[in-house]
């Protein structure tokens, strides 16, 4: 690891603890970024499907209402 055998690494120092500190945070506030794209992904999914649901069940209603205008008249 070293090139020398008799250099000594550093000691930890309190600037090392506040960058672990900040890449937990940071690896913390992606996961919850994610998160918020994915849910956001799926609510646009849903909704979409709930309008493509309501357009066939509207065509499907003014097909059965053409239908019976033609049947009775």
């Amino acid at each position: 690891m070293y090139k020398e055998d008799n250099e000594v690494p550093r000691s930890v120092h309190s600037s090392d603890i506040l960058v672990v500190i900040s890449a937990f945070f940071h690896n913390l506030i992606s996961a919850f970024h994610a998160l918020s794209e994915e849910l956001l992904e799926l609510a646009v999914y849903n909704a979409n499907r709930k309008n493509k649901i309501n357009k066939v069940w509207n065509d499907f209603t003014q097909d059965l209402e053409k239908i019976q205008e033609e049947n009775n008249g």
